[in-house]
C-alpha cells in the first residue's frame, strides 16, 4: 500500500511538472474526470475533462508562460493526494501573477479522476475582472 501512495504522489508531481512545462496535462486525466472549483468566483463549478480546457484557457491565456508551482506540502493516503502549493507567473502585460492552492486529487488506474481545487478566489476574480476591463 505504501508503494501505491508513493506512486500516486509521484504521478501528481509529474502532473505539476508537465503543467509548468506547458505539457499535455490532459494525458494525466481520466476521461470521466470531475474537476471542482469554488462557486465563489466566475469560473466556479464542476467540469468534465472535455470542458476543462475552456475553463483553464482564459487563465492560462493571460500568462506569458505556464505558471511555475512550488509544492509546500504533499500527502498521500489510499487513492488520494493532497497538495498545498503556490503558483507564480508573469502576465502578458508584465505584471506578476500568483495564487495559493490546496488540491485534493483522487486517482484510479494511474489517472486523475477527481480534483477539488481550493484557491484564493478573491484574487483570481480581481485578476479576471481587470483583464476583462482591459479588453473592453
Amino acid at each position: 500500500m505504501a508503494n501505491d501512495k508513493e506512486a500516486n504522489k509521484q504521478r501528481i508531481l509529474d502532473f505539476f511538472a508537465a503543467a509548468a512545462e506547458g505539457g499535455d496535462i490532459m494525458a494525466f486525466l481520466s476521461d470521466d474526470l470531475e474537476w471542482w472549483l469554488p462557486d465563489s468566483f466566475p469560473l466556479g463549478g464542476t467540469y468534465k475533462k472535455a470542458e476543462l480546457a475552456a475553463v483553464l484557457g482564459p487563465i492560462f491565456g493571460m500568462l506569458k508562460a505556464p505558471p511555475q508551482f512550488t509544492i509546500n506540502h504533499i500527502t498521500a493516503e489510499d487513492d488520494r493526494v493532497a497538495v498545498d502549493c503556490q503558483s507564480t507567473a508573469e502576465m502578458n502585460d508584465g505584471s506578476p501573477f500568483g495564487n495559493t492552492y490546496h488540491f485534493l486529487f483522487i486517482l484510479k488506474d494511474n489517472l486523475i479522476v477527481c480534483v477539488k481545487e481550493f484557491l484564493n478566489t478573491a484574487y483570481i476574480s480581481k485578476v479576471l475582472a481587470e483583464q476583462e476591463a482591459k479588453r473592453a
